[in-house]
């Protein structure tokens, strides 16, 4: 039995307040089991009927279900997310159907559903795809293009329930970062309608690489739209995932096909190896984006759940190697460690990778007990990253482009590295330094010129499509460190950079329309 909610908010109170024919107490109905948006919460259901206190509050579509004892007739109840401006027969995001789990038929009605939310942007899937694959995908090239074409165009195969909510994140993702001029959709209700597909489909379905990259990509919109903790808390739920999965075992698969490829024979499976770059990637994609989230969170005493590979591990494959159709062999694509931070036949997510390496030395550096050796180890790291992010600028030329978002995971992270020891206890040290105060004068120094790089940045960033996903984080960040001087108001430089970082961050709130993702 499933009951739903049809019904407006104020036609589910007069129900509740009607009296009864017994005596002027409210008729109260109460289901037998919890919501299916409770249960997907994991929280307490007050059961009522027709609809639950928390679905009222929200406006979402509060369903019922009771799962059949055979699976293959289970169904899957779609959230329908209202907004109390929006009409439910306009909204173009309403999901009136629930979609039988059946084997074959499931599989092509989670598809038409997808493909019918797309439609309801003013977008076609080619739309989206070309906006992912010309925009995310240059920082994190995740999802091969010759393995997503494939899925798409295999004759007479209906794309897997995986497959199709990755459509969906992609749709939801690319739409934060490119919106169009005229949206016809409520943002927030796109968002939290995948958010609800996905947790749907894989209650229902083994996970796969493509699930695992739905999670990851929606981690993504949500730290580009500035809800970092809701990002964190995605993105460790993602690789709790990716590890069920044995996700991680994919670097060290690289190098055994790589190796089986140079030295027995040059035909390999290419659908094999691309998979495994491509699960790779997507492994690296979340390594990075767990630490760049973490500098942003509200409260840092949270363990991260991926583990960071050594510096002897081979650095991620880049997009336009990712995007080759035929794989043209490992002797002529450049072998390269995480821990070789000079070399020069490095491309943006190598140096994305990179830079979260780095990250994670500094998190961990936090943890020493002993303030001289901790001080010590920041010390060293600051001066690598300075040196890595001089290495980043000359190679990007200081143009927009691939390096951006390493360029920008190294600018957090210095900021990041500061803050914590300018928090220290203010007692003397017996190092390089001959004081703490020493230190923080040349912390000042450094901060100052990340901070004029900041500057250049937004100068040369004028379309909000080609940023990376932690360009507002940076602007953040200078606009913390200039605002916590004591003289910034009295200082002509500081209140000029402030109102230029203030500025270019309202901005891209602005482009990004927050309020409606």
């Amino acid at each position: 039995m499933k009951y739903t909610t049809p019904q407006p908010r104020t036609a589910i109170m007069a129900v509740d307040n009607a009296d009864s024919a017994e005596g002027g107490r409210p008729e109260v109905h109460r289901a037998l089991q919890v919501c299916s948006i409770c249960k997907l919460r994991k929280k307490k259901c007050d059961k009522l009927l027709p609809s639950c206190g928390y679905c009222v509050r929200k406006g979402l579509n509060c369903t019922y279900e009771s799962r059949p004892r055979n699976e293959a007739h289970a169904y899957i109840p779609v959230v329908q997310s209202h907004t109390s401006n929006t009409d439910s027969a306009s909204s173009p995001l309403v999901l009136q159907h629930v979609i039988p789990i059946e084997p074959g038929a499931t599989e092509a009605n989670l598809y038409r559903q997808v493909l019918h939310l797309i439609r309801q942007t003013g977008q076609f899937i080619d739309d989206i795809s070309a906006h992912y694959f010309q925009g995310i995908h240059r920082y994190l090239p995740v999802i091969s293009r010759t393995r997503f074409h494939k899925s798409l165009i295999t004759l007479g195969a209906i794309p897997s329930a995986g497959f199709s909510t990755l459509l969906l994140s992609i749709c939801v993702a690319t739409l934060s970062l490119k919106p169009p001029k005229a949206r016809s959709f409520d943002g927030r209700s796109l968002r939290l309608t995948a958010k609800s597909f996905l947790a749907q489909v894989q209650a229902s379905y083994p996970p796969s690489l493509d699930l695992i990259q739905a999670r990851l990509l929606l981690a993504v919109h949500d730290h580009t739209c500035r809800r970092p903790d809701e990002a964190f808390d995605a993105i460790a739920g993602c690789a709790r995932m990716a590890y069920a999965t044995g996700l991680h075992l994919h670097l060290n698969k690289i190098n055994t096909l790589n190796a089986v490829a140079s030295n027995v024979t040059p035909n390999v499976d290419t659908d094999l190896r691309l998979e495994a770059k491509e699960a790779a990637n997507t492994w690296w994609g979340i390594i990075i984006c767990e630490r760049t989230f973490f500098c942003e969170v509200a409260v840092p005493e949270q363990p991260l759940v991926t583990v960071i590979p050594n510096g002897d591990s081979l650095l991620p494959t880049e997009p336009e190697i990712l995007e080759q159709a035929e794989f043209r062999g490992p002797n002529i694509i450049p072998q390269v460690s995480v821990s070789s931070l000079s070399s020069v036949d490095i491309g943006g997510f190598g140096r994305a990778a990179q830079a979260a390496w780095l990250l994670d030395q500094v998190l961990n550096g936090f943890k020493i007990q002993s303030f001289d050796s901790k001080l010590s180890q920041l010390e060293a790291l600051d001066s690598t990253f300075q040196t890595f992010l001089g290495v980043l600028m000359q190679q990007s030329g200081g143009k927009v482009g691939k390096f951006c978002e390493a360029v920008a995971i190294t600018i957090r992270a210095l900021f990041t590295l500061h803050w914590h020891l300018s928090n220290q206890p203010q007692y003397g040290v017996h190092l390089t330094n001959p004081s703490l105060e020493d230190w923080l004068s040349r912390s000042d120094v450094a901060l100052d010129t990340v901070t004029k790089m900041v500057l250049d940045i937004i100068d040369a960033h004028n379309a909000l499509n080609i940023t990376a996903p932690s360009y507002s984080f940076i602007i953040q960040a200078a606009l913390k460190y200039v605002r916590a001087k004591p003289s910034w108001k009295n200082d002509g430089w500081l209140q000029s950079t402030e109102e230029r970082l203030r500025t270019s961050l309202d901005q891209f709130n602005e482009d990004l329309n927050r309020d409606n993702y």
